[in-house]
């Protein structure tokens, strides 16, 4: 989830953007099957370098959902950028990521064949650098939403890591919440595998 990269020079701890280098190398490996890809970027920072890199690139969409009052350098414009308040709550954070899926979902079903999810959780209101107020369940209902977002398109979903840095040291719940990410992902697809045999 290396999202702040540009062509030329890295940045916010980022030295290339992964996906950007997996999502042109999906586009040109498997033209037939991915026409167009998703990033649903959820870190609490916005997802600059690759808005950069795939501006004016139609077959990859951008989507970036951070706080308005947290960016270390200049914004880009990515394809959808949704601010958030400092301080943002579980409340405001799902409401509004629930009608952004939800527009993906009526408008543009049927258009995406993958999405990238940047599962950064530098949201938790734990986060030393966040400034939002998420707790780890708002974030795991996050987590939810896009997964969903995922089973209900019927488009494969690669996850990777964003931020999350500890207060005082305390690491765990910056860990925890980043594994979760991944148990609930497992989980999701159990469920789904089980729901699957017990129809068929």
């Amino acid at each position: 989830g290396t999202h702040h990269a540009f062509f030329d020079r890295g940045e916010g701890f980022c030295v290339f953007s992964d996906i950007a280098v997996a999502a042109n190398v999906v586009l040109e490996r498997y033209p037939t099957e991915v026409k167009r890809i998703i990033i649903v970027d959820l870190d609490v920072h916005q997802g600059n370098g690759n808005a950069v890199l795939f501006h004016d690139r139609p077959e990859v969409f951008t989507f970036s959902m951070q706080c308005k009052a947290n960016y270390f350098s200049e914004k880009q414009q990515s394809d959808l950028d949704e601010e958030l308040p400092v301080d943002c709550d579980d409340e405001t954070y799902l409401a509004t990521l629930h009608y952004w899926l939800g527009q993906f979902r009526k408008e543009q079903a049927g258009e995406f064949d993958l999405i990238f999810y940047q599962a950064g959780v530098d949201v938790l209101k734990d986060d030393r650098l966040g400034r939002m107020n998420l707790t780890q369940q708002g974030v795991q209902r996050r987590n939810q939403m896009v997964y969903d977002l995922a089973r209900d398109l019927q488009v494969p979903l690669v996850i990777t890591m964003g931020g999350g840095y500890p207060r005082n040291q305390d690491w765990t719940p910056i860990l925890w919440a980043h594994a979760r990410v991944y148990f609930q992902a497992h989980q999701y697809l159990a469920k789904l595998s089980v729901s699957s045999s017990s129809s068929s």
